[in-house]
C-alpha cells in the first residue's frame, strides 16, 4: 500500500514551521517545545517534524527515536564546536554520518518551504485558500464538529452575472474584480473562518462553531460588504457594481457529512440565484409539504431587547407559523420562538424568518418560515403535531404560552407589505 505524503498544509506543520522561524534555538528548548506539540497532537508530530526538516518519512515511533538521538548528538556538537550549532546542521550531521544507510536528506530553507507550502494551499490569483485546502479543512472541521458536538456552517458565495462582466470588460478587469471581491470576503469574516476559492467566481466560507442563525448574519454581512465595495462601478458611473448570492447550510441540522453540507449549501445558492440574486438563502427542505393546523397560540415577541409585543398564531405546521400581532415585523426579520406545549414542561425553541407581512384591520398578519430547530425540539414538535392530527391532543381555544424575541433588528429598508 502506498504511503501518503505528509501534507505541508497540516496544522502540525504550520506550528513546527513557526517554531523553526521564531522558536527555540537549543536542544533543551526544542525538547520542551516538542513536548508541548506531542501533548497536543500526539507522536505523529515527530513524523511531521522530520519531514519538514529533511523530507524523510518515518512512522511515529521511529521518528521519535531519531529525534531523541538528534537532540543528543546536537548537545555533543554544542560541547565540541565553538559557537551555537543550528538545528538543521544537527539534523544534517545525524543523517549523513550516523545514519549512512538512509538516502541523503534534503534540508529545506524556510523561505523556500513557506513558498512551497503556499503553492500547495493558496490560489495564485485571489491569494485565498484553494479548493484542495478547502476540502482538507472541510473534512477536518466536520470530524471535529461531530466529535465535540459543536456546530459548523458553510457559505457558498457566487459573483452575480460575472460572465457578462468578463465579456464586456475583459479578462484582466475580471481578474482585478475577483481579487477585490476576495479581499472583501476576507474582511467580512473572522480570522478563524476559512475563505477559499471554490472555482471560477465561486467561493466557500467555512464558519466553525457557528450555528445557522449566526451564519445567516455573517452571510448578510458578506453580501453587504461586497455591495458596499462597488467593485467595477468606478469604470461605469451609475452602475451598482458586482454583487454576490449566498447559500447557507449548517451541521448538524442540514447535513451530517462533508459533501452533503456542500450540496445543501449549493442548493441554497441556486435558490438565491433564482430569487433575483444579491441575497442570502439558507437551506431548507422545500420539497416537503406540511399540512397546517388551526391553532390560537398566544404569546409575545421582542422587537428590541426590552420591548415586548403580543402575537397570536392562526395556524402552525412543521415548516412555519402564521400569526397576528399589533406590532409589524419587517420581511426577513429573524425571531426566536419558545413554544410551551401541553405535553411537557420544557418549551420547544426554534428560529423563524418573517416571509410575508400584510396589514389587517386587527393588526399585522405574518407568515414565518421555521429555519432552525434543533433535532430534539424538532422531534417533540412533530410528535405534538401528530398527536393533534390523530385527535389525541386537543388544542385549547384559550392560551398556550408562546414567547419570542427578535434576533435581527428591523431596519428601515425592511418593508411591511400592505394590501392594495
Amino acid at each position: 500500500m502506498k504511503k501518503e505524503s505528509i501534507p505541508l498544509s497540516s496544522a502540525i506543520a504550520d506550528h513546527i514551521i513557526a517554531l523553526l522561524e521564531e522558536g527555540a534555538t537549543s536542544p533543551e528548548g526544542w525538547r520542551k517545545a516538542m513536548g508541548v506539540v506531542e501533548e497536543k497532537w500526539g507522536r505523529d508530530a515527530y513524523t511531521v517534524l522530520l519531514f519538514v526538516l529533511s523530507h524523510l518519512e518515518f512512522p511515529a515511533e521511529k521518528a521519535r527515536h531519531h529525534w531523541e538521538r538528534i537532540l543528543k548528538q546536537w548537545e555533543e556538537l554544542d560541547r565540541r564546536v565553538p559557537g551555537p550549532v543550528d538545528l538543521r546542521v544537527a539534523v544534517l550531521q545525524y543523517f549523513l554520518r550516523s545514519q549512512k544507510k538512509l538516502r541523503n536528506p534534503t534540508i529545506v530553507e524556510l523561505k523556500i518551504l513557506r513558498r512551497t507550502e503556499d503553492s500547495v494551499i493558496i490560489d495564485e490569483l485571489t491569494r485565498l485558500f484553494n479548493f484542495r485546502h478547502f476540502q482538507e479543512r472541510l473534512k477536518a472541521e466536520v470530524r471535529r464538529a461531530d466529535r465535540d458536538g459543536s456546530t459548523l456552517s458553510l457559505l457558498m458565495v457566487d459573483a452575480d452575472d460575472f460572465k457578462a462582466y468578463n465579456d464586456t470588460r475583459g479578462h484582466l478587469a475580471g481578474n482585478v474584480a475577483l481579487r477585490r471581491l476576495s479581499a472583501a470576503l476576507k474582511r467580512a469574516v473572522r480570522e478563524t473562518d476559512l475563505v477559499a476559492r471554490y472555482g471560477g467566481e465561486e467561493f466557500a466560507i467555512l464558519l466553525p462553531n457557528t450555528p445557522k442563525l449566526a451564519a445567516l448574519r455573517v452571510g448578510e454581512k458578506v453580501r453587504r460588504a461586497v455591495e458596499k465595495a462597488k467593485i467595477g462601478a468606478e469604470r461605469a458611473p451609475g452602475e451598482a457594481g458586482l454583487t454576490v448570492s449566498v447559500g447557507l447550510a449548517s451541521l448538524p441540522g442540514d447535513a451530517v457529512r462533508d459533501q452533503q453540507l456542500v450540496e445543501r449549501a449549493d442548493q441554497a445558492l441556486y435558490i438565491a440565484k433564482s430569487l433575483g440574486k444579491n441575497c442570502v438563502k439558507p437551506y431548507s427542505d422545500e420539497r416537503r409539504e406540511h399540512s397546517r393546523l388551526d391553532a390560537a397560540l398566544v404569546g409575545r415577541f421582542n422587537a428590541l431587547a426590552a420591548e415586548g409585543y403580543t402575537l397570536t398564531t392562526l395556524n402552525v405546521s412543521e415548516g412555519g407559523l402564521l400569526f397576528l400581532s399589533e406590532h409589524p415585523l419587517g420581511e426577513g426579520a429573524l425571531v426566536r420562538v419558545e413554544l410551551s406545549l401541553p405535553s411537557g414542561p420544557e418549551p420547544v425553541e426554534c428560529v423563524v424568518r418573517a416571509v410575508r407581512v400584510v396589514e389587517q384591520h386587527a393588526g399585522f398578519e405574518t407568515g414565518a418560515e421555521i429555519i432552525h430547530m434543533s433535532p430534539p425540539h424538532q422531534r417533540r414538535f412533530r410528535v405534538f403535531l401528530h398527536e393533534v392530527r390523530e385527535g389525541r391532543v386537543a388544542l385549547p381555544r384559550g392560551r398556550i404560552g408562546l414567547s419570542a424575541s427578535l434576533l435581527a433588528r428591523r431596519t428601515s429598508d425592511d418593508p411591511v407589505r400592505t394590501p392594495a
